[in-house]
Formats: structure tokens, C-alpha cells, sequence
């Protein structure tokens, strides 16, 4: 059981260095850098952004680094380790059960006196080895989950096997046909490529983290449902039916992502027609009105008695208007206020939404209608993508602001849709 463990978590570790260093190498060989010096590279926003980026709490990782030619850190996500230098046999042993580039280190400059499993990934830029890609899974955790795994007791299930098989099959469905929509999707966006090469960084980044997620989670649930159905470890009844809740949650969490990251890729304006905004925001404050209640949020509305309308797809507005408010419902929080507007401003219609929430730091603000930027955001983290998006396509602009010493903004714009007479437009 160790052994089985520890391959799968340092594949999985092995398999995101993998990833991450040839992101950065391909960051590094487009800003042209191959030739510059560590310490001016590790300074550069660009690269900045992918090293922050990086989420080593939800992957049990200990730590990442870059190591140079010469054995310094030069990029550690404990800032702290940064400019030391690895020792002589910086590693206790080679862990060959795992692979032959995984290392034990019980201590040391990459990571203190906490056990860890070091994976390894050169950094080739431009034909040349500029240094190597470190990251750590935390051992510690590692021994916990295999102690959990013994001390786990086995019981026979007897509808286990089929639902294991419908778990097994839905994901792979999922996958196949996320597959071939991105082969369909990419095709569609190639157009878009030069204005959206950074964005496009991001979304690809962004989906395997997400994809990943659950798709470690299912894995796990049918490892452990396929030792049950085996009557090696007895399971109690209460833990198998969990297991099977967990694995359909994340099913349903892949196809979240798959639905929304379908609808940010559509180069279509949908099914274009007249709306009244006024209206629209009323039934999505409808909508949501029990969930501010029970949040006791205060919430300010104004909205003009007048018809007020513009030309979009309604089921994109309907969506824009849902994505905005629940942000703002999430960024209040608890006896938080919100305060919508909706008025006539230079030939269209202006709707502010602000939010009682903490202030948001300029870079932050920057790539907030970026996939997977926004901070905290629920369900598939391209809802404010989606909100810029359809915005931008109705000939609208969005922005957010911060509007006071304490507060937030933000703010959409629409063109008014032309007037019909006679059946007409004037």
C-alpha cells in the first residue's frame, strides 16, 4: 500500500514539475531571456505572475525552486531561501521505488527540517541548461495518508463494482468530450491568438489545475472502492456511501467547468435582441433576494421606471447580471451592503454594482477579469471572464474601480439599442 501511494503522489509531483518547468521555459524563450542572468529574470513581472501562480496547498507540495547552474536558489517560495546554495549531498537517499530522479531530504536549504520527496525537472532554454526545477512533496503528509490508509478497515459492498464502473465511465466520457471540444474550440480561436496569446496562457493553466482537482479525487475514490470490493480492508458502509457522494460532486464539478469554459470560448453573440436592462436586473435581484436575506445584506437600489434598452443575447445578460451580484454577495459576506445603479450615461446604459468588501491591490485589479484571477471566486473561476467577454462582444465596456476610501466598484457600459419605428430602425 506505501509503495502504490508513493508512486501515484510523486507521478502526480513528477508530472506538475514536468509542466510547470517547461512553462517557464517557454516564458523565458518568448521574452527573449535566455541569455540574461538569473537575478534579473526572476525579477520580471511575466514571470512573477506564473510563480505566483503556483497553488502548493492543494497539491500537498512542500515547496518549489529554481536552482542555477551553479547550485543557488535563485527562486524559492519561501522568499527567505533565496541566494543560499545546496550543500555537498544535499540529499539524504534516492528513493528508487519512486523513480530514479526522487531524493528523501530530512533537511537542508530547500526545505528546513521537515522530510520531504524531491522531484527534479530541467530547465532547457534554447538548447542550453540554465538550471533545474525543484519541487517537494511534503512527507510528513504522505506517511499520514498511508497511516490512514492501514488503519482503514475493508467491508464488502455489493453494488460497489457497478458504481465504480459508472464513476470510472463518466470520467472518462467527461474527458473524452472536453477532448474534442478543445480540438473544436482551439480551431475556432486561432483568429484570436496574437490578441489573446497571455490570456490563453492563463486559461490553459488555469483549466488543467482545475481538471486536475477532481480528477485526483476520483482517482483516489476508486482506488479505495476497488480495495473494498476486493474484501482486503473492511470498509464501513457510511464511508463507502461518501465516497461515491465525493466522486459524483466532483463529476459535477468537471462538468461545470467544462459548460462555462464552453461558453467563454464561443466566438458567437449569441442570439441578439432588444432588452430592457431595467427589467433584467430586477429578475436577477429576484433570484437572489432569499440569499441576501438570509446573509442579512443591505442592499441599495437604483433602478429608473423607464425602459432602458440595449441589443445582447438575453441569456448573456441574464448571466452577466448573475455573475456580478453573486461576486458581490461573496465580497460582502456576511451584514454587508451592496448598492446597484442602473441609468442613461453617453448614449447608453451604465450598471455599477458596489460592494461593502475589502479593498483589492491594484495588480490584483488588473487581472480580475482574467480566467481563474478572480480571487475567491465560486463555481468554475471564469465567471468574471464570462462577464467581460459578452460585455466586450454587445459593444460594452467593463471596468472595476475602487470608489471610495473603503469600497468597490464595477462598472458595465452598453450601447443603447436603435430606436424602431414602422417597423424600422431610425
Amino acid at each position: 500500500m506505501r509503495t502504490m501511494t508513493l508512486r501515484d503522489e510523486t507521478q502526480r509531483v513528477r508530472a506538475q514539475a514536468l509542466s510547470r518547468a517547461e512553462g517557464m521555459k517557454v516564458l523565458m524563450e518568448e521574452h527573449q531571456a535566455t541569455d540574461q542572468p538569473w537575478t534579473t529574470i526572476r525579477d520580471q513581472p511575466w514571470l512573477r505572475r506564473y510563480w505566483s501562480s503556483f497553488d502548493l496547498a492543494e497539491t500537498h507540495s512542500a515547496y518549489a525552486a529554481v536552482v542555477d547552474e551553479g547550485g543557488a536558489i535563485v527562486m524559492h517560495t519561501d522568499g527567505q531561501r533565496v541566494g543560499q546554495r545546496l550543500e555537498r549531498g544535499w540529499y539524504e537517499w534516492r528513493v528508487l521505488e519512486a523513480g530514479p530522479d526522487v531524493v528523501r531530504i530530512e533537511r537542508g536549504v530547500l526545505w528546513g527540517d521537515v522530510p520531504a520527496l524531491d522531484v527534479t525537472a530541467p530547465l532547457n532554454v534554447a538548447g542550453h541548461w540554465v538550471g533545474d526545477y525543484h519541487e517537494g512533496l511534503d512527507a510528513t503528509w504522505l506517511d499520514a495518508q498511508v497511516s490512514a490508509l492501514h488503519r482503514g478497515a475493508l467491508l464488502r459492498w455489493a453494488g460497489v463494482l457497478a458504481i465504480a464502473a459508472a464513476v470510472n465511465s463518466a470520467a472518462i466520457f467527461a474527458l473524452l468530450h472536453l477532448a474534442a471540444r478543445q480540438r473544436d474550440l482551439w480551431r475556432a480561436l486561432r483568429d484570436k491568438v496574437t490578441r489573446h496569446s497571455r490570456e490563453l496562457a492563463q486559461l490553459g493553466s488555469g483549466l488543467a489545475h482545475e481538471i486536475r482537482n477532481p480528477l485526483h479525487a476520483l482517482r483516489i475514490n476508486l482506488h479505495t472502492l476497488r480495495r473494498a470490493l476486493s474484501g482486503r480492508s473492511p470498509l464501513p458502509e457510511d464511508e463507502i456511501v461518501a465516497t461515491i457522494q465525493e466522486s459524483d460532486a466532483s463529476i459535477d464539478r468537471l462538468d461545470t467547468l467544462m459548460r462555462d469554459f464552453l461558453l467563454f470560448a464561443d466566438p458567437s453573440r449569441g442570439e441578439v435582441a432588444r432588452v430592457d436592462v431595467a427589467n433584467a436586473v430586477r429578475s436577477s435581484l429576484s433570484l437572489l433576494a432569499e440569499d441576501f436575506r438570509r446573509q442579512q445584506i443591505e442592499l441599495r437600489t437604483q433602478i429608473p421606471t423607464a425602459p432602458t434598452t440595449v441589443a445582447i443575447d438575453p441569456a448573456r445578460l441574464r448571466q452577466v447580471l448573475h455573475n456580478l451580484l453573486t461576486f458581490a454577495q461573496y465580497r460582502a459576506g456576511q451584514n454587508g451592503s451592496i448598492q446597484l445603479e442602473v441609468a442613461e450615461e453617453d448614449g447608453g446604459v451604465k450598471i455599477a454594482v458596489d460592494d461593502s468588501g475589502p479593498a483589492i491591490s491594484d495588480d490584483v485589479r488588473e487581472r480580475l477579469f482574467e480566467p481563474f484571477q478572480a480571487p475567491g471566486e465560486t463555481g468554475s473561476g471564469l465567471g468574471l471572464a464570462l462577464v467581460q467577454a459578452y460585455i466586450e462582444e454587445a459593444g460594452g465596456r467593463v471596468v472595476w474601480q475602487r470608489y471610495a476610501p473603503r469600497g468597490e466598484r464595477c462598472r458595465l457600459w452598453l450601447p443603447l439599442a436603435p430606436s424602431v419605428h414602422n417597423g424600422g430602425q431610425s
